[in-house]
């Protein structure tokens, strides 16, 4: 008798594991030989609200190219503000460029909008210009149950879910791995979009490539929740204790007998 307690006893450890696993591992579906078709990654587009650097330069004429560059000017407060050297996107998605005028940035790359405005310099301005074009203020934000919630900049041409989560300090225990949200603003409206980490569609995912202004927000679990009210943690401590102490005297009790 004392043998099938063991057994049961080591049944009940393993079925525990198994189940906390299947919780909390990732890519739980993905064989260590399988080779899945992955999203390439997508270039960001420039957007409302994003501010863009813009340099010309000349070899012929470099006095002629300094004269369509924003400068920080001579006051103090002026060099120690970089915004005085960028443009901001306007609602319309235009930016208003000194010495040429109005010009449309926004759904472009960085690189296409470098072009379509070196372009503009060449047709009637500059014949040799050479434009250069920097984004800043491009921004996501983690929320929820991660290491370090807050917003991160986006400092390169494109950015994965799975990198913004990293960059986060990833899930904590507590966060649930399958109802990952990612919240993306889509004209006049907000759409939310569901990832689970757990498995390898995540690499087809909608939101696999985030675009500036996404929001990501991991939801905490059963565990986490409890614990939202010491009343509750109590109890649920309580309840625990109980079930744990009314099984193992059924078992004592059917072992001695």
């Amino acid at each position: 008798m004392k043998k099938q307690f063991i057994i049961l006893l080591l049944a009940a450890v393993c079925l525990a594991s198994c189940h906390t696993r299947e919780k909390v591992l990732y890519f739980q579906d993905l064989n260590t030989t399988e080779a899945i078709q992955t999203q390439a990654l997508k270039t960001l587009c420039l957007a409302p609200g994003d501010k863009i650097g813009v340099t010309v330069t000349s070899a012929t004429t470099p006095e002629l190219a300094m004269r369509y560059n924003l400068t920080q000017g001579t006051g103090s407060s002026s060099t120690q503000n970089p915004d005085n050297q960028r443009y901001t996107i306007d609602e319309n998605g235009n930016i208003d460029l000194l010495g040429v005028g109005r010009v449309q940035v926004s759904g472009l790359t960085r690189a296409q909008a470098a072009t379509k405005i070196q372009e503009i310099f060449r047709n009637g301005f500059i014949n040799d210009a050479v434009v250069t074009v920097a984004a800043y203020n491009q921004y996501i934000n983690v929320l929820g149950e991660v290491a370090k919630p807050g917003r991160i900049e986006i400092k390169r041409d494109n950015l994965t879910i799975l990198e913004a989560i990293s960059m986060a300090g990833d899930l904590t225990i507590y966060g649930r791995r399958d109802m990952i949200r990612v919240l993306r603003q889509e004209g006049n409206a907000t759409k939310t979009y569901f990832v689970d980490l757990r498995s390898k569609d995540i690499f087809n995912s909608p939101v696999y490539n985030l675009q500036q202004n996404d929001i990501i927000y991991v939801e905490p679990n059963r565990v986490k929740m409890g614990q939202s009210t010491n009343n509750d943690n109590t109890f649920r401590n309580v309840s625990v204790w109980i079930t744990i102490a009314s099984f193992l005297t059924t078992l004592g009790v059917v072992i001695w007998k």
